[in-house]
């Protein structure tokens, strides 16, 4: 038999990034291909004794708590507890059994099922720890709070938990890190694992870990978070599919929920949640890559980190809230109001929110750190919310570049630095009344983007805004453009250059909400196409004159209504 040794053979020379350093993606994937080439190196060799466990215990289904006590207890550093084919099933309140400053190395054939009375196993102050192709059930199910966790894995480095079969506890694997953040636990692979039936979470990793990798687990029918992350540094989440969650009009939901009610019991399993709401440190360098995560409560939902990159993730039939959020404020999952530094939001397939209520496919925040580093990018996404719900919300020093939004209720909601070029967005979810395609708040650039669609094109809620070179297809009843005066202020705004084709079916205002208030302090000029053919270009108050021009004077009335004269 092979296995892992990460023991004087398996030493990396890697340092966890320090807390002031910057998030280098391509480092941090140098870094773990260095981990899984040292995985496959090392693997044909083996340490230590090989001890069967039918040399214990027969394997028939009976109680046979002692035998496998007994199993475990021979094993000295490195040796392999092989469960061959069997029902082994063992009773005792608690945890079964703790290995403590032992490396522990169990190994699973097919065929082989372990079997738990109440809580699992324990793995403490190892420094390598390797557990593949278990079989572990729980005798009944676990509910939501009840603390009855499969594989628990405290302060321990160089772990590999891969190709296991694991339901009915509480949580599924936990891994909790060293009690140093100078001196964090390191070096976690969590892989293929089939991990189900739980009332809480699948996999959790927090509290001082770095280099971790959870990569390739099918988890499913659980009620907590899916993945969940706390103060984990150097991270990447790959491949994971998430799906089919219980929910609260399951048959069973109240097995899982202990028939609980309150705000904290979920309605519904969710994604992928890296949070602080234990007032842990933030987490550090993640990437969360080509996951597919489908019909949870949520997608993924970021709160109090340094560096994170979301790509190439597919998320369908979101529940309750945003497919993928971000957020800086302080709130009973980020308490300590740890700051967001630089993410990267790229390449997701976004398709249908269920909940009824508006919400975002893709909400982010930003806020000023003291580095001044705090900056994101959303970009290359498909974004199909299939409801009244907004495509993007992004609020502070945030680049929306190259997205495509369709059925949407309100494609984009922009404010406070955003900067948003070359979008498509296409027509949206169709309502008697279709709401507006963008909200326009205060010191927002939105440039060169494409958009159709019969609710208003743009709402302008703010000032300092530069909205030039766009290019938009109006089919409404309303107005293509709308400067909102009513509560609030509407200036130094520059709309130019902006073509603006109106449909056949549209009758609506092409600019409505200048008045005497704002008079002056807005400049427009726009070329516009009506739905009979007719050129005009359209300013707000302004005479148009030029060599070898048609002199025009273009006025919006009280009524939003266009009024021209030709000079």
């Amino acid at each position: 038999m092979s296995n892992i040794s990460f023991n004087s053979d398996y030493n990396l020379n890697m340092q966890g990034f320090n807390t002031n350093e910057a998030f280098n993606p391509v480092r941090l994937n140098e870094m773990f291909a260095q981990v899984l080439g040292s995985i496959s190196a090392v693997q044909a060799r083996t340490y230590g004794n090989t001890i069967d466990v039918r040399n214990f215990a027969p394997g028939d289904g009976s109680d046979q708590s002692v035998q496998i006590r007994a199993f475990f207890d021979a094993a000295k550093d490195g040796d392999i507890l092989l469960f061959t084919p069997g029902h082994y099933k063992v009773t005792r309140p608690g945890l079964f059994y703790t290995f403590s400053g032992r490396s522990v190395i169990i190994r699973g054939l097919p065929g082989a099922v372990l079997e738990m009375s109440d809580q699992g196993l324990s793995i403490v102050n190892s420094s390598h720890v390797e557990v593949t192709g278990l079989t572990l059930k729980r005798s009944t199910q676990a509910s939501w709070g009840a603390g009855k966790t499969g594989i628990s894995i405290r302060n321990s480095s160089n772990v590999l938990v891969q190709n296991n079969e694991i339901s009915q506890f509480t949580d599924a694997i936990g891994v909790i890190g060293s009690n140093s953040l100078d001196s964090p636990s390191r070096n976690i692979v969590i892989r293929n694992n089939k991990l189900y039936d739980l009332g809480e979470e699948p996999i959790v990793v927090r509290s001082n870990l770095s280099f971790v990798i959870i990569n390739e687990n099918d988890c499913y029918r659980y009620l907590g978070d899916g993945i969940l992350v706390k103060a984990t540094w150097d991270l990447h989440i790959m491949n994971n599919y998430l799906h089919d969650p219980i929910l609260s009009t399951d048959v069973d939901y109240d097995v899982f929920t202990g028939g609980q009610q309150g705000t904290n019991v979920p309605k519904a399993g969710g994604g992928i949640s890296c949070n602080n709401e234990g007032g842990e440190t933030g987490a550090r360098n993640m990437t969360i890559h080509g996951n597919n995560v489908y019909g949870t409560s949520f997608g993924v939902i970021l709160a109090g980190f340094k560096g994170a990159m979301v790509t190439s993730n597919v998320l369908k039939n979101i529940r309750l809230t945003s497919a993928i959020s971000v957020s800086f404020l302080p709130t009973p999952f980020n308490p300590n109001n740890i700051k967001n530094h630089e993410f990267i939001i790229q390449g997701n397939f976004i398709d249908s929110i269920l909940q009824s209520a508006p919400t975002a496919a893709i909400e982010a925040r930003t806020t000023v750190g003291p580095e001044g580093l705090d900056i994101g990018i959303i970009a290359d996404n498909i974004i199909l919310p299939q409801g009244n719900h907004w495509g993007i919300m992004a609020n502070g020093n945030i680049i929306v570049r190259s997205n495509y939004i369709a059925q949407a209720g309100i494609a984009m909601d922009l404010k406070n630095g955003v900067v948003a070029i070359a979008n498509i967005i296409e027509p949206g979810f169709e309502t008697p009344q279709p709401e507006r395609m963008v909200n326009i708040y205060d010191n927002v650039t939105f440039s060169n983007n494409s958009i159709k669609g019969k609710g208003t094109v743009i709402k302008i809620l703010g000032s300092r805004n530069i909205i030039t070179g766009n290019r938009m297809q109006y089919e409404g009843k309303w107005w293509a453009v709308h400067l909102e005066t009513n509560n609030y202020k509407v200036e130094h705004n520059l709309i130019r250059d902006n073509i603006l084709t109106v449909g056949s079916t549209a009758d609506g205002r092409y600019l409505y909400g200048v008045s005497s208030i704002n008079d002056g302090k807005n400049v427009v000029i726009d070329t516009l196409q009506d739905h009979n053919g007719n050129l005009y270009q359209l300013a707000d108050h302004l005479v148009l004159t030029g060599p070898n021009s048609t002199k025009w004077k273009i006025i919006i009335d009280a009524q939003g209504q266009l009024k021209t004269t030709k000079l």
